[in-house]
């Protein structure tokens, strides 16, 4: 069978933990729906995306564990109720794209088309710093995904170079980049930091999944690792530079968090098995 998309998955509902996903976006929606008639700000129908998003994030992250996901989605829905700021959904796109690509959850390579596709996006968020630092990381995955396959491939090479040329481009020109030193709220910028140090220093438990539908392949724990690093990294970068503006990275901290959290408890649980 022919894949026109290597990036995409499927999402069958018959599946439990996706059904259970469904159902908690359609609660959010129909809350946010109901307070947005009361007048609350029209913003707040966007809770059940962030919801989504968050749970596809952690689904990229700590995909074994299908628990961790929808309490991220869960927490993500409930901030956004709210009526409480969050960070850009075009940004929280662009690094579950990353990890996806990086960690290889699909089983397959990108395909051109896709290529287009994640260099038109990662160009096209660029117009806030935490979509800039997304898209930068959607050039960096593109670069990484073909060093791990071993061959690098012109038009691949080429699309990574594109969307960190253009990305940081339309950042420019959108005037993105603070002006001045951002005032950074410590204690989001402390916790994102020790989110994304956590997730650097600890081995991510083997991979148990199997991904590839034609091979019945298993993640690659190396993939793994590089993907949970790297977004971590950019999650700590986005909680400084969006400055008193990083409440709205609450929901992402509370993802790397949460993967943090049931790695640990996977490798206990492993441990004394």
């Amino acid at each position: 069978m022919d894949f026109r998309s290597h990036l995409g998955r499927p999402l069958d509902l018959r599946h439990p933990p996706n059904l259970f996903m469904g159902a908690i976006t359609l609660i959010v929606a129909g809350i946010a729906f109901i307070r947005w008639l009361q007048g609350a700000p029209s913003e707040i129908v966007l809770a059940p995306v962030s919801a989504f998003l968050i749970w596809a994030l952690l689904r990229e992250i700590h995909p074994d564990h299908e628990w961790s996901a929808l309490i991220g989605g869960a927490i993500a829905g409930a901030w956004g109720l709210t009526g409480k700021p969050s960070v850009s959904l075009f940004a929280v796109a662009g690094l579950m794209l990353a990890a996806r690509v990086i960690t290889h959850t699909t089983g397959r390579r990108p395909l051109p088309t896709d290529l287009g596709f994640l260099t038109v996006f990662g160009i096209a968020i660029g117009f806030t710093v935490e979509g800039w630092l997304a898209g930068f990381g959607i050039a960096v995955a593109i670069y990484l995904d073909e060093r791990f396959s071993g061959i690098n491939r012109p038009i691949a090479i080429g699309a990574s170079a594109v969307t960190a040329i253009g990305t940081t481009v339309l950042a420019s020109v959108a005037g993105a980049f603070p002006e001045t030193v951002p005032d950074v709220i410590e204690y989001i910028a402390v916790a994102a930091g020790v989110a994304s140090l956590l997730l650097i220093a600890r081995d991510p438990a083997d991979p148990i999944s199997q991904v590839d539908a034609r091979h019945s392949a298993f993640l690659d724990k190396a993939r793994l690792h590089v993907s949970r690093s790297m977004i971590g990294v950019l999650v700590f970068l986005m909680s400084i530079l969006t400055g008193e503006g990083a409440e709205g990275m609450l929901t992402v901290i509370a993802a790397l968090v949460i993967a943090v959290v049931a790695n640990e408890i996977e490798l206990v649980r492993r441990r004394n098995l």
